[in-house]
């Protein structure tokens, strides 16, 4: 094989790897990595009303489960430490994981994405989820960026580890 037709093979090898590397649905985000934060036991046919918080994010919630369904709503808002040190949020992503009996991630939900603006805003969300099967816990996560003047902070908390 000549030179030029291999340069062209390896850009467009490249090309198709990094094309192929964005297009994880959210649903598969995180899937068999294992959850180390605050958990919530599943359980069927029941109502649950709780608060999740950790150092950046606070959760309050109420869910049903549904036969395989999961109808969830509640309120978010950030710690106090975003509130008092910072002004707007750029962006801020909330998760809510299916967990197995091994806290490993079943299944990722995109809980509300809309949170924008300042910093001492509360979002209310109210969203439906199909439960996967082998589903016995539930937690949260998030990852998300805050401003002020003379600079900004990026904080998370996801199941990055296998």
């Amino acid at each position: 094989m000549n030179k030029p037709v291999r340069t062209v093979l390896l850009i467009v090898s490249c090309m198709l790897a990094l094309l192929v590397s964005g297009c994880l649905q959210t649903k598969e985000l995180y899937n068999g990595n294992k959850v180390t934060a605050e958990k919530v036991a599943l359980s069927k046919d029941a109502s649950q009303v709780g608060t999740w918080e950790t150092f950046d994010l606070k959760i309050a919630y109420k869910f049903a489960v549904k036969g395989d369904i999961l109808e969830i709503s509640g309120q978010a808002e950030l710690g106090d430490h975003q509130k008092m040190v910072y002004d707007h949020v750029r962006s801020l992503d909330i998760y809510l994981f299916f967990l197995d009996y091994d806290s490993r991630v079943l299944l990722t939900g995109p809980l509300d994405q809309s949170f924008g603006g300042s910093t001492e805003q509360t979002v209310l969300f109210t969203r439906s989820y199909k439960i996967p099967a082998g589903s016995k816990a539930l937690s949260f996560g998030y990852s998300g960026q805050v401003a002020e003047q003379d600079g900004q902070m990026t904080f998370y908390l996801l199941p990055l580890k296998k």
